[in-house]
């Protein structure tokens, strides 16, 4: 056994062993970063859709109607108003 290990190919088994642990650590290494990446565009998705929604609620209809048709004042947007009410909270008035 011995004589098996220490012949030509015992050498060959030993490089192919540590060739494929070499791949498998490289293949779980980038696996890891690719998930961390991942991770952090998630992260700056959600943080940039936080500051929208900021924006968007503070906005009225008219305002909303507007800046979504790109800015200006539209006539779709004009007929808007009087007609809006308050539906943030039923209960107040304004």
């Amino acid at each position: 056994m011995i004589a098996l290990l220490t012949g030509p190919l015992g050498k060959w088994l030993a490089v192919a062993l540590i060739a494929a642990a070499l791949f498998g650590a490289g293949y779980w290494k980038g696996r890891g970063d690719s998930r961390a990446e991942q991770l952090k565009d998630t992260v700056a998705a959600i943080e940039k859709r936080e500051k929208i929604d900021e924006r968007i609620q503070g906005l009225d209809g008219i305002a909303l109607c507007n800046e979504l048709l790109g800015g200006g004042m539209h006539d779709e947007c004009q007929q808007l108003r009087g007609v809006e009410e308050d539906t943030r909270h039923p209960g107040w008035r304004r």
